[in-house]
């Protein structure tokens, strides 16, 4: 009988010849399976035929590989059908963010050449005495500053020093309080985005001279409405539209059809 467990040439495995070299893999589907079974059949011995019940164990076993192949193959194949929606799905969020202030995790951040730069954080405890260090893409530190005391909250905007050197960089705070206690600090990187790239099979967003991920998003800021038109004010006169009599039809000025004027 064919037995998987001391034939593995015809299930997908490998044997060493006598010369030590493996032997070529062959796999076996489903049609040559049968063909080889039928052939097995034909050339049985007459005096010791084969054991029906080792043939039928046989055929189950080679159904239930079958069958998880076959299930292998669809999960593959829906598999890759998901992946592509996701990325479809992320690709127009992405086109949509065009122009939006968006905030995202990481510690990046543009220090303009003129004005301000700004960062984005929260800060942990009861706050204190922050102290700004300024990195670039090697990890080099470029400048440090005190920022004096901040206060704790969530999403606080901290203005920038103008005396930072400009470009793109990467940054920390470091927050100390009157006891020499370190508060918890959690970075952001934020920026209007102007682009969208791909990059390593991940969607980059361009925002003002960043790179940011697209699964490092936490905020999208509301897209402006459109402006609220307020209807001009009618002045002057109201038109004469008739006096109203409360027994009858309004009476209307000028005269009837014989000349006279309408009366009631």
């Amino acid at each position: 009988m064919i037995d998987p467990t001391t034939s593995p040439q015809y299930f997908g495995g490998t044997t060493t010849a006598s010369s030590g070299t493996p032997a070529p893999k062959n796999t076996m589907d489903e049609n040559a399976f049968m063909k080889l079974l039928v052939a097995q059949l034909g050339h049985q011995d007459p005096m010791n035929p084969m054991d029906s019940s080792q043939m039928a164990s046989q055929l189950a076993q080679f159904t239930s590989v079958e069958q998880l192949t076959q299930l292998n193959t669809a999960m593959a194949t829906q598999t890759q059908a998901t992946q592509v929606a996701t990325l479809a799905s992320q690709s127009a969020l992405s086109a949509s963010l065009i122009g939006r202030q968006i905030e995202a995790a990481g510690n990046q951040v543009v220090v303009p050449s003129t004005g301000q730069g700004e960062i984005l954080v929260d800060i942990g405890g009861t706050g204190g005495t922050g102290t700004l260090t300024l990195t670039d893409s090697t990890g080099a530190k470029v400048a440090t500053r005190d920022l004096g005391p901040l206060k704790p909250g969530l999403g606080e905007v901290i203005q920038l020093p103008t005396d930072l050197p400009p470009g793109s960089w990467h940054y920390s705070l470091d927050v100390t309080d009157s006891n020499n206690n370190k508060s918890t600090v959690t970075t952001y990187s934020s920026g209007v985005v102007t682009g969208v790239e791909y990059k390593n099979g991940d969607i980059v967003l361009q925002a003002g001279g960043l790179e940011l991920s697209l699964s490092d998003l936490v905020r999208i800021a509301p897209a402006p409405g459109p402006p609220i038109v307020v209807p001009p004010t009618v002045t002057g006169p109201k038109p004469d539209l008739g006096q109203r009599n409360p027994l009858g039809p309004p009476t209307l000025p000028g005269p009837g059809l014989d000349g006279s004027a309408f009366t009631n």
